[in-house]
């Protein structure tokens, strides 16, 4: 049973882009960690839930005393983020144990190349020769995502990790396309258990506000989960 440490940026990257390979192995019956390494609590979404802006889900500006709930700060937010985090983790197939916040837990958008490394060399202590997978560098990528690729392909350049996977975003493929050559990015369609990868981001798209459940992953990359749970696949490509 092959050991594999998926690191995630934020929450919903874990059934967005690596749903299809999470699935795969865990249907291979591999070990399969995932880990998160921001608190996610950077997202204009906090400001449409607090009634700041308007509501890209609902179409309407949200007043959280009618709605039933509390003014969310970055603390809150990011709580809520990770309640979203867990139950998709669970419906993905992923047992509690397997659920990871990095002891380097970063701020998100604050991410840095040597900060990444930590991360990975924390969990590699942990789990020494796991496969290891992050979000790829190419295509311009979002700083939290390209800088953890960044120091795997450091880390796997000095001989640290032996087996790596660069995972591409739905909404970066094109951009990964045009700068890494079509042959070189690979897709991963789910074998057994696409509905597993559907319950997992569905667990984004409840709104439930007077139980702490906002559609926080649904409210920020409505688009993108929608066209997964079609078709759950995930891309990526070697070093």
């Amino acid at each position: 049973m092959a050991v594999n440490l998926f690191f995630v940026p934020h929450q919903d990257d874990e059934a967005l882009t690596f749903g299809a390979g999470i699935r795969n192995h865990l249907d291979q019956h591999d070990e399969c960690h995932v880990i998160l390494y921001t608190d996610g609590a950077s997202s204009g979404v906090r400001r449409q839930l607090n009634g700041e802006e308007k509501s890209s889900l609902l179409k309407k500006k949200l007043d959280p005393h009618n709605e039933g709930y509390a003014i969310l700060d970055e603390a809150a937010f990011s709580v809520c983020r990770n309640v979203e985090f867990e139950r998709s983790c669970k419906a993905l197939g992923l047992p509690l144990e397997w659920i990871h916040y990095s002891s380097y837990l970063m701020q998100d958008g604050t991410t840095t190349v040597e900060g990444c490394k930590q991360v990975i060399m924390e969990f590699l202590d942990r789990y020494p020769q796991a496969r290891v997978k992050t979000f790829t560098y190419a295509g311009g990528n979002h700083r939290d995502h390209a800088n953890m690729g960044l120091a795997a392909q450091g880390l796997y350049e000095q001989g640290v990790i032996q087996d790596l996977r660069f995972y591409v975003e739905p909404y970066n493929l094109r951009k990964a396309l045009k700068e890494k050559g079509r042959r070189h990015i690979l897709k991963e369609t789910t074998v057994k258990s696409s509905h597993l990868v559907v319950a997992s981001l569905k667990e984004y798209t409840i709104w439930e506000p007077t139980e702490g459940r906002f559609a926080i992953g649904y409210h920020s990359v409505k688009k993108c989960i929608d066209t997964v749970m079609k078709k759950p696949v995930s891309y990526y490509h070697k070093p």
